[in-house]
């Protein structure tokens, strides 16, 4: 099975839509710069583009693209399951998550970092400069590759760890990729899902099913309930009721 990535044809196609709107949500921002490509990809493997830039909208909360900085979520409980394990103390030096060293509530929840012991401990999610600092200090601790895997990114938040889902040999070309143009991010968001065996699931709207496969078990209903508000309003809007 060819790649989308390596589909010569989408490598080309037009990234932007050829419908623009000028109605300022994020759904219809994203729309602009990405429904070219998110339609012709969408066409290619039956699925509508409403799925897709719902999932997307979810996934990177309407965060615009910027060259060499993909939007990011630094996972410290991925970390540690990679790097932290074989070296506790230094983990426990610089990062928290819950479920861990007397931090309440679960391995997602509670994620902390502090630049060296003695310092406060500081929350990083919500603030991408922060999550870059959460990102350059586990580079720091480990090395560049093993720290992108412990990281979401892009618009599809797709881990570092999945790399090879999407036809990349490392989690630093994943990012490589992903930081040169949003092109790459749209294709390998349809290659993770036809890798993953997801097409199937967004195309019957089951997004429980997607969210549970996509984002883990743990907070599946909450994503599916996400992506069921935003594939109304993506349906809402590509059905020119937004459009001015």
């Amino acid at each position: 099975m060819t790649l989308f990535k390596d589909d010569p044809r989408l490598a080309r196609h037009p990234l932007r839509a050829d419908l623009q709107f000028s109605v300022s949500s994020p759904a219809a921002i994203m729309w602009n710069r990405i429904g070219g490509l998110l339609t012709a990809a969408g066409r290619a493997s039956r699925l509508p583009p409403a799925v897709m830039l719902a999932v997307w909208s979810v996934e990177c909360g309407g965060l615009p693209f910027r060259r060499g900085r993909p939007v990011l979520r630094f996972e410290p409980h991925v970390f540690f399951a990679r790097w932290g394990a074989r070296h506790e103390r230094l983990f426990d030096e610089h990062f928290r998550y819950g479920g861990r060293a007397g931090v309440e509530g679960a391995k997602w929840q509670g994620h902390m970092l502090r630049a060296a012991p003695g310092k406060d401990w500081q929350r990083f999610h919500g603030d991408q400069a922060a999550e870059y600092r959460a990102l350059e200090l586990a580079t720091r601790l480990s090395d560049p590759d093993t720290a992108r895997q412990c990281a979401s990114f892009g618009g599809p938040q797709i881990m570092g760890f999945n790399h090879g889902a999407c036809g990349y040999d490392s989690a630093s070309a994943l990012f490589s990729a992903f930081a040169r143009s949003e092109r790459w991010q749209v294709l390998a968001f349809f290659d993770f899902c036809a890798q993953k065996d997801l097409l199937g699931a967004l195309a019957a709207g089951d997004w429980l099913g997607f969210a549970t496969a996509y984002n883990g078990p743990g907070n599946a209903p909450a994503y599916a309930a996400k992506i069921a508000t935003a594939h109304d309003d993506a349906v809402s809007l590509l059905a020119g009721r937004s459009q001015v």
